[in-house]
């Protein structure tokens, strides 16, 4: 009876806040107040819990809780700074919740890098001098930053100088507040909020020479000109694989841990392929072989990493199947990061309890076909991808939810 009471009628529902606030002030006051003034409060709070479960007319109960605020007067020592000290104690019981909520049931995660492309990207970045594109209105910029995620960045040298570095680590002046300088003839140069690889996505280094595409600018001059896009923020849920297994065509997210050829103490995020005791090969159509079996589109989480043309050649940041060795040479001339399938024939064996896992942008990707171990242990899962939250679009699509 006194739950539908609690349910429908508010005096009901405040009185029980009353009684819990006033017995944790008293909780915490314990070792303070004396025993009179303890006894006194444990009397008052236990004939108030029993007014409040009497039944009684609401009329009582604002009575009851006046006895109850005077009591509380009277015995329990007031807090300085009341307010501040409630705001805090919310504050704190946020951040646990956050904490636990991040530790057992999501975590947030940002993709750096373009391995999972286009069904989960990293950072895309424009060198705009290479255009001619104009940096938009500070309204267009703004939009674009909320919706895309996308920074515009244009460095203008305030004198003569020669470019010859710049900071390794940028600078936190305030929370969320970074900076990180160009190291010049002329004194640092600084740039606000920078990218994470920062002389890479401003435009500033080519890399197919390994050196920068310019050093010398006079005043006036641009250094740099650069549209950057940030990597899909996304959820990654930790709840189901307590009481599953991993499923071939799952997103996964991973530990490296030491894994040999993996970035070590960092996460990674791949599709799943192979799962333990199997044998796996990538043929030269550009499908895996699961124990001699074809993956095709058929297959729940490949329906669009196969859906290729097979008459046009794979490409970067295009679904492109999974590609071997000989492939890779055949379409870029070079050898690939394909160590472990060389060719259409090479099988590999899943040892009993690990995963092999690729990146969907195959031409773009080092996974299982390039670390000198190939499958990792199914202990370093921590959870699959869930959503992605931010940017809202990307490309002109909505994100939002599973894009598997």
């Amino acid at each position: 009876m006194h739950f539908f009471r609690w349910l429908f009628s508010r005096t009901v529902r405040k009185a029980g806040e009353m009684e819990d606030t006033v017995r944790k002030i008293l909780n915490h006051q314990r070792d303070l107040l004396t025993p009179v003034a303890i006894n006194a409060m444990e009397e008052a709070l236990a004939g108030f819990r029993k007014t409040v479960r009497s039944g009684a007319p609401e009329s009582t109960l604002l009575d009851a809780m006046d006895s109850l605020e005077l009591a509380a007067r009277k015995w329990l020592k007031p807090y300085p700074s009341q307010g501040l000290r409630e705001n805090l104690l919310m504050f704190l019981e946020i951040a646990v919740l956050i904490v636990g909520s991040r530790a057992f049931f999501i975590q947030p995660m940002v993709i750096p890098t373009g391995s999972a492309q286009p069904t989960l990207w990293g950072v895309t970045y424009q060198d705009l001098r290479e255009t001619n594109t104009p940096i938009p209105s500070l309204p267009q910029r703004i939009w674009e930053k909320v919706m895309y995620g996308v920074s515009y960045y244009q460095v203008i040298a305030p004198a003569d100088l020669e470019l010859r570095g710049w900071e390794e680590k940028p600078r936190m002046f305030f929370p969320f507040v970074k900076r990180q300088s160009l190291q010049t003839s002329a004194g640092p140069v600084p740039v606000w909020f920078p990218p994470d690889d920062f002389p890479r996505q401003l435009g500033l280094f080519d890399e197919a020479q390994r050196t920068y595409k310019k050093t010398r600018f006079k005043k006036g001059e641009e250094i740099a000109r650069a549209r950057v896009i940030t990597g899909d923020h996304l959820f990654v849920e930790r709840v189901s694989y307590n009481f599953r297994r991993p499923e071939r065509g799952d997103i996964i997210v991973f530990r490296s841990e030491k894994h040999p050829g993996m970035t070590a103490d960092t996460h990674y995020i791949k599709r799943l392929v192979g799962l333990g005791g199997e044998t796996i090969r990538i043929g030269d159509d550009r499908h895996s072989y699961i124990n001699g079996r074809q993956l095709t589109t058929n297959d729940v989480g490949f329906e669009k990493v196969f859906a290729f043309d097979p008459k046009q050649p794979p490409q970067a940041d295009h679904y492109s199947g999974h590609v071997n060795g000989t492939i890779w040479q055949q379409t870029l001339g070079v050898p690939g990061p394909t160590r472990n399938f060389p060719n259409g024939s090479t099988e590999v064996q899943i040892r009993p309890k690990h995963y092999v896992t690729f990146g969907d942008n195959t031409m773009n990707s080092a996974d299982s076909r390039y670390w000198p171990v190939p499958d990792f242990p199914q202990e370093q899962v921590i959870g699959r991808h869930w959503m992605v939250f931010w940017p809202f679009l990307r490309n002109g699509i909505n994100i939002g939810w599973h894009q598997e």
